[in-house]
C-alpha cells in the first residue's frame, strides 16, 4: 500500500513537471510569435515610410503635376454650386464643382504647389475665388489645360512693386554700364558678329520682304515670282554706335542697349510723308522664342518712317549673364513671407493651384488598379 502511494505520488509529479515544461514552451513559442509579428510590423512600417510619394499626374501623358500630400482643402466655396468626398485625396478631402461664364461645370480640387506652366498673363475678371486673380495652368510635358494658379491681390501687388522696383535698378546700373564697354558686352558682340559677318537675314511679310544685312544697309521690297523688285528702297545705311548720340535716348532704350547688342542704320529712302529719311535700328537679342537659327523676330514703326527690328542670335541665349536677370523666384518668396506674416489669423492663402479633377489621376487611384495588377504579374 505504501509502495502503491509512493509510486502515484512520483507519477503526479513526473506529470506536473511534463505539464510546466509543457507551459514554459508554449509561452516562449507564443512570445516568439508575438515578436516574429512584431518584427513583420515594423518592416512594413519601415518599408511604408520608405515608399515613394503619390503624385497627381496628367491624364492625358502622365506627368507629374502635384504631390498628393500637397492637397488643401479650399479656403473659399462659397461660388461652388456642389461638393463630394474624394477618398483618394485622403479623410477631408473634397472636389467642388463651379460654373465658368461659359457655363461649363468643372470639379475642382485645390493645391498648395504644383508642377506646370503658369501662363504670363492674369485677370480678375470671372474668378471663382473672390479677392484673387488667376492664370492658366498646363502641364509641362504635353501643355494641356489642368486647370488654373490663383494669387491673392495683396501677394501680386507685392510681386509687381517688387519687379518694378528691380527693373528700375536694373535701368539704373545700365545708365552707368553703357558710358563704357564692359566684357560681358563685349562678348555679346562677338557672338552677334560670328553669327551675322558678312550675312543677311530676310524675312518676308505680306506684301513687303525686310533685309538686314549686318554693319551695312537694312531694305524694304516687294519681290514678283520671277525675281524683278518693282518696289526696293533703303531703310538705311550702318552708323557705327560711337557716332551715336545717346543724350536723348529713354532709360528702356539705354538699357537695351546695355543688354542688347544693338546697331543704327540711318540715311535711308526719302520719307515723303515726313520729308526725312527712313532709318532704322536693329536689336540683336536673345529672344524668349529660343529659335535655332538666325530669324527676324519682330519689325515695327514707332514712328512714321522710323524701324525698329529685332532678331534673334540662339548664342546670345546661351551667354546671357545671369546677374542681369530680375530674380523673381527671391522675389516671389519674400512676398509669400511678407502676405503670412500680415495674415496670420486669415485662412486666405497666398498661392494655389486648382485643377480640374478630371484631366488629373493620383498615383493611387482605383482607376489605376489594372496597371498595377500588371506591373505585379510582372514581377511574379
Amino acid at each position: 500500500m505504501a509502495r502503491a502511494a509512493m509510486t502515484t505520488s512520483v507519477g503526479w509529479r513526473r506529470a506536473l513537471a511534463l505539464l510546466l515544461l509543457l507551459v514554459a514552451m508554449l509561452c516562449v513559442h507564443a512570445q516568439a510569435h508575438e515578436d516574429h509579428a512584431k518584427t513583420e510590423e515594423t518592416a512594413v512600417a519601415e518599408a511604408s515610410s520608405v515608399d515613394p510619394p503619390a503624385f497627381v499626374r496628367c491624364r492625358m501623358c502622365g506627368g507629374k503635376v502635384a504631390l498628393k500630400a500637397d492637397y488643401m482643402e479650399m479656403h473659399d466655396t462659397s461660388k461652388a454650386i456642389a461638393s463630394k468626398r474624394e477618398a483618394v485625396l485622403g479623410a477631408n478631402g473634397e472636389l467642388h464643382t463651379f460654373i465658368n461664364p461659359s457655363r461649363v461645370e468643372m470639379e475642382l480640387a485645390a493645391f498648395k504647389k504644383t508642377v506646370g506652366i503658369e501662363g504670363e498673363t492674369y485677370t480678375k475678371k470671372a474668378t471663382f475665388f473672390e479677392g484673387y486673380n488667376w492664370r492658366d495652368l498646363r502641364c509641362s510635358s504635353c501643355k494641356r489645360h489642368l486647370g488654373w494658379a490663383f494669387h491673392h491681390d495683396h501677394y501680386q501687388q507685392c510681386l509687381n512693386d517688387g519687379v518694378a522696383d528691380a527693373m528700375a535698378a536694373k535701368a539704373t546700373e545700365a545708365l552707368n554700364a553703357i558710358a563704357k564697354a564692359t566684357e560681358s558686352r563685349q562678348e555679346r558682340e562677338e557672338i552677334v558678329r560670328k553669327a551675322m559677318d558678312g550675312k543677311c537675314v530676310t524675312t518676308p511679310t505680306g506684301w513687303w520682304t525686310y533685309e538686314v544685312c549686318y554693319k551695312q544697309e537694312v531694305r524694304q521690297y516687294h519681290e514678283q515670282s520671277d525675281g524683278t523688285r518693282p518696289s526696293d528702297w533703303s531703310m538705311g545705311v550702318y552708323v557705327p554706335t560711337d557716332q551715336i548720340k545717346t543724350d536723348s535716348m529713354t532709360t528702356a532704350e539705354l538699357a537695351e542697349m546695355a543688354n542688347n547688342v544693338v546697331q543704327f542704320f540711318e540715311g535711308g529712302q526719302h520719307c515723303d510723308e515726313n520729308g526725312a529719311k527712313r532709318s532704322t535700328r536693329v536689336t540683336y537679342t536673345c529672344c524668349d522664342s529660343n529659335p535655332s537659327t538666325v530669324m527676324v523676330e519682330d519689325i515695327d514703326e514707332p514712328q512714321l518712317c522710323t524701324y525698329r527690328i529685332r532678331v534673334c542670335i540662339p548664342g546670345l541665349c546661351k551667354a546671357k549673364a545671369k546677374a542681369n536677370d530680375v530674380d523673381q523666384a527671391a522675389i516671389a518668396k519674400q512676398c509669400a513671407a511678407d502676405f503670412t506674416a500680415t495674415h496670420q489669423e486669415a485662412t486666405t492663402p497666398a498661392t494655389f493651384s486648382a485643377l480640374r479633377w478630371s484631366t488629373v489621376i493620383s498615383d493611387d487611384s482605383s482607376e489605376l488598379d489594372w496597371v498595377r495588377d500588371m506591373d505585379f504579374q510582372a514581377r511574379a
